[in-house]
C-alpha cells in the first residue's frame, strides 16, 4: 500500500473509457457477476449524464481503488445505488473513506442514507452495519429470481439551528 494519500473526487460522469475499464472489473467481481450485470450495462450506468447522480471516485497515485454512485433525491435521502472496492485494494480502509466522504457530501441535505445490498454477499452487509446502516426490510427476486435485497438506511445528524436569543421562543 502506497503512503499517497487517498484522493476522492466527486463527478457528475466518468469519461467513456474510464466507464467501461471500471465496468469490466465490477462485472468480474460480486455481486454484478451473480446478478448479471454486464459490462455495457455498468458502463453506461457509470458514464450517464443525470442530475440526480454524482460518481465518487477513490484513487491513488492515479490508480482508480474504488468508486461509488449516489442518487439524490430518493425517499427523503440520497440513495447509494453502487459501491464498489476493486480487488487488490480492498481490506484498507477505501470503502470507508468512501462512506466518509458521500456522507460528508450529503449531511445537513438529507435524513437519510440509503443502500440495496445482496442476501448474499455477508461481507457487505456486515460493512454496512459496522459504519451505522440498519436493515429495513428484504425485497425478493427484486434483480433476479431467487436472489433477495436487503434495504438498508442510516438516518444523518440534523442541522443544528441557531440557539434562539435570550427571552425569545425557541425555532
Amino acid at each position: 500500500m502506497s503512503a499517497a494519500p487517498l484522493d476522492i473526487q466527486a463527478l457528475p460522469a466518468l469519461e467513456p473509457a474510464q466507464a467501461v475499464s471500471l465496468a469490466g472489473t465490477l462485472a468480474q467481481m460480486d455481486p454484478w457477476r451473480t446478478l448479471g450485470y454486464g459490462v455495457e450495462s455498468l458502463a453506461l450506468g457509470l458514464q450517464a449524464v443525470h442530475p440526480d447522480l454524482t460518481r465518487y471516485l477513490a484513487r491513488r497515485d492515479g490508480e482508480t481503488l474504488g468508486v461509488a454512485v449516489v442518487r439524490h433525491p430518493w425517499l427523503r435521502g440520497a440513495y447509494i445505488e453502487l459501491l464498489a472496492v476493486l480487488p487488490g485494494a480492498q481490506g484498507q480502509g477505501i470503502g470507508a473513506a468512501l462512506l466518509g466522504q458521500i456522507q460528508a457530501a450529503w449531511q445537513g441535505r438529507t435524513d437519510n442514507l440509503w443502500l440495496l445490498v445482496s442476501a448474499f454477499n455477508a461481507g457487505a452487509r456486515r460493512f454496512y452495519l459496522r459504519h451505522g446502516f440498519r436493515a429495513i426490510g428484504t425485497i425478493p427476486d427484486l434483480v433476479i429470481p431467487g436472489q433477495d435485497e436487503v434495504l438498508m438506511r442510516k438516518l444523518l445528524p440534523h442541522r443544528r439551528l441557531a440557539e434562539p436569543a435570550s427571552g425569545a421562543p425557541p425555532v
